[in-house]
């Protein structure tokens, strides 16, 4: 049986914060354009090893310093910055292994539902087109597969408050279907410049 959704008392959260997440690619020459586009920045570092450097294995890690590398900043609300790595490791595959363990998708939280569309159309002038669109209840979201099919979810919150989030998140509805419904994104992106408010709009 599901647990009950808590509220926005301290003690339900840790206090850790994502600060990096490194994803490995064999192809960063393909990777480091796309997270360009996505991100709408261009990398705050990237770095080179010398030709003859080969990496190491620190206890079945490499270093960074050993990699053909670039970070991207998603915030800088220091001490807890965000960013986004990519690490070109040799050998590493250039398509994802189906039913291996590893990354099932990451999300990149928009402002609201306005950005998100801009967002959406940015992406499609860019060739670039959600594989997925759904409506999850607390969220709506398109997602994208970068070029080393890492699923990467574009989304918005469909609710004003942290309080009203989490009172839909105890419903018996949520509980039984935390998906959602699944979205016509040309039609939703439709709905939305014809003038549909976003209240309606997001309605599950």
């Amino acid at each position: 049986m599901s647990e009950p959704i808590s509220g926005a008392a301290p003690s339900d959260c840790s206090r850790f914060k994502i600060s990096e997440t490194i994803l490995k690619t064999g192809q960063l020459e393909v990777m480091k354009p796309w997270y360009e586009t996505v991100l709408g920045v261009a990398p705050f570092f990237e770095h080179a090893p010398s030709k003859t450097a080969r990496p190491g294995d620190f206890g079945g890690q490499t270093r960074a310093s050993d990699l053909r590398m670039c970070f991207f900043r998603l915030s800088a609300a220091y001490p807890y910055t965000q960013v986004i790595g990519l690490f070109e490791e040799p050998g590493t595959a250039t398509a994802a292994a189906r039913g291996a363990p590893g990354l099932h998708h990451m999300q990149l939280m928009t402002e609201n539902v306005a950005e998100l569309i801009a967002k959406y159309d940015s992406f499609a002038e860019a060739g670039l087109h959600p594989h997925r669109s759904a409506n999850h209840g607390p969220f709506t979201s398109f997602y994208y597969r970068d070029p080393d099919g890492n699923n990467v979810e574009l989304t918005t919150q469909n609710f004003p408050t942290f309080e009203a989030m989490t009172e839909f998140m105890r419903s018996p509805g949520f509980k039984a279907n935390p998906s959602g419904v699944e979205l016509n994104p040309e039609a939703f992106v439709g709905r939305f410049k014809s003038g549909v408010s976003v209240e309606e709009l997001v309605r599950i």
